[in-house]
């Protein structure tokens, strides 16, 4: 039961499924257009109902989609060239050492996840070296942390947000704004120290930001697929434009293989199916993703936001209520942390789940000495051993104390380049589509989301004014009483 692709592999041995059973299954739970669907989504004309437009981030997965997307000229490769070679200078003729890249969602939890993932890779800049951080939290204690370590004449920030309306995104700004206002006039800090990246051109202008330094992409880009797109800046920044390339290099060649591969050869399609199965007939309504690499270590974050936000849903396509169970909760963490903390109730305790185990088989190092290489492959070794150890164990048991009948996918990667990393990213993205389109959902919108905020926005509102708390329940009024 191990399919094998260029980049990426997926052995569903531990489903505890035939190819027989998984084929039936297909044919009940598939719907009979699934190929005309598959084939709109890559084409970038599958339609997103209820927010009337297309769903187009595959047509991202194109070297030259960046360039397109920002009127034609490589503007997104010009602005990495500048920044990693040290030629980018601050309003004060210094260079610029460090960019902060604020967003949130989307805009953050993917470039986090591909920063940190491939930084190894990273085209030489040695000369001069670029640190790249990333601010999401609206509290403020990301900046709290970082700015003292900062100088605003060296520091560029990168203002992320699709709408460019978020408030998390916009609370950080303001910070940022004052802190470099010690040092910078706010027209200083707009013309050298502020990029933009946006599909709201109209938002970055009105902000002060110079039309060289704005970023477009596609409306009909969803945040949470947008890393492909001019949101992944903060990964070009930290690997070059050559590494990003093969980065979406990789998506594409995943891309092709969900669009033309058979159903027992067919990796999004297979781990969609396994996991309708599981929440279907196995009643599991879970899903731990354990990556045993720690370049992955964000990989469950970022997953989270991908399948929950797409198919966490009680209404289909038309908006009308579903009485059966979608998408699961998806959790879990770096895997050799987790098995000296959850691991234990994984094994021994009640409740079913079902896993993705993401394993990495090897890692040159090639920047170490022989030694120091050859201790760093006995590591990977030991991280492989103790991976496909506790696969088996939540698959078999013991026959006593140890249940087992936990199913699982591996996700198996030969080495983590960035074409490798493109190929898992885009599965997991075709395996949500799919499930969506079983469910008959649609995975491109967050009307939950959205109105949470709606409803921050007018509580609020009540901090500001102090009147309208009677508006609440009990317990809000008593809290903003405190407040």
């Amino acid at each position: 039961m191990m399919i094998t692709t260029q980049h990426l592999a997926l052995d569903l041995t531990y489903q505890g499924l035939t190819r027989d059973q998984l084929q039936q299954f297909a044919n009940e739970r598939l719907p009979r257009d699934f190929a005309e669907l598959r084939a709109q989504l890559l084409k970038g004309t599958y339609e997103n109902p209820s927010e009337g437009r297309q769903v187009t981030h595959v047509l991202n997965r194109s070297r030259h989609s960046v360039v397109a997307a920002n009127g034609g000229r490589n503007r997104f490769s010009e602005i990495v060239r500048t920044l990693r070679s040290g030629k980018w200078l601050g309003a004060t003729g210094q260079v610029v050492t460090d960019v902060i890249n604020v967003g949130v969602g989307g805009s953050d939890l993917g470039p986090l996840l591909g920063s940190e993932a491939l930084q190894e890779f990273a085209d030489d800049n040695t000369a001069h070296p670029l640190k790249v951080h990333f601010a999401s939290s609206m509290d403020g204690s990301q900046l709290y942390t970082l700015l003292p370590q900062l100088n605003p004449a060296t520091t560029l920030v990168i203002m992320a947000s699709k709408s460019f309306s978020t408030i998390d995104t916009l609370a950080n700004i303001r910070t940022l704004k004052a802190w470099a206002a010690r040092e910078l006039s706010e027209q200083q800090w707009l013309e050298k120290h502020v990029i933009g990246v946006s599909s709201n051109i109209e938002g970055m202008t009105n902000f002060g930001i110079p039309p060289a330094q704005q970023l477009s992409f596609a409306e009909s880009v969803g945040g949470r697929y947008s890393l492909w797109s001019a949101i992944g800046l903060p990964i070009a920044l930290t690997v070059g434009a050559n590494q990003f390339a093969r980065m979406l290099d990789g998506a594409k060649a995943m891309d092709a293989h969900f669009g033309e591969a058979e159903l027992h050869e067919n990796i999004p399609l297979l781990m969609a199916l396994t996991g309708v199965y599981n929440r279907e007939q196995r009643g599991i309504n879970n899903l731990a993703v354990l990556p045993y690499d720690g370049r992955l270590r964000k990989l469950p974050d970022y997953l989270q936001q991908l399948d929950m936000e797409s198919n966490g849903k009680q209404q289909d396509r038309n908006g009308k209520p579903i009485d059966y169970p979608t998408g699961p909760i998806i959790w879990g963490g770096f895997g050799p942390n987790g098995q000296h903390a959850f691991y234990q109730h994984l094994h021994q305790g009640y409740d079913n789940f079902a896993a993705d185990f993401v394993l990495v088989l090897q890692r040159a190092a090639t920047e170490f000495d022989a030694a120091t290489q050859a201790e760093f492959a006995e590591q990977q070794t030991l991280s492989v051993a103790n991976c496909l150890a506790h696969r088996r164990l939540m698959w078999f048991g013991d026959g006593k104390t140890y249940p087992g009948q936990h199913p699982s996918n591996l996700l198996l990667l030969q080495e983590l380049t960035p074409q490798a990393f493109g190929a898992l990213i885009a599965a997991y993205e075709h395996k949500v589509f799919t499930q969506g389109v079983i469910w008959k959902i649609n995975s491109f919108d967050q009307p939950g989301v959205e109105l949470g905020k709606k409803i921050a926005n007018e509580v609020l509102e009540v901090i500001k004014t102090g009147t309208g708390s009677d508006a609440f329940d009990d317990s809000t009024q008593a809290i903003l009483q405190r407040l």
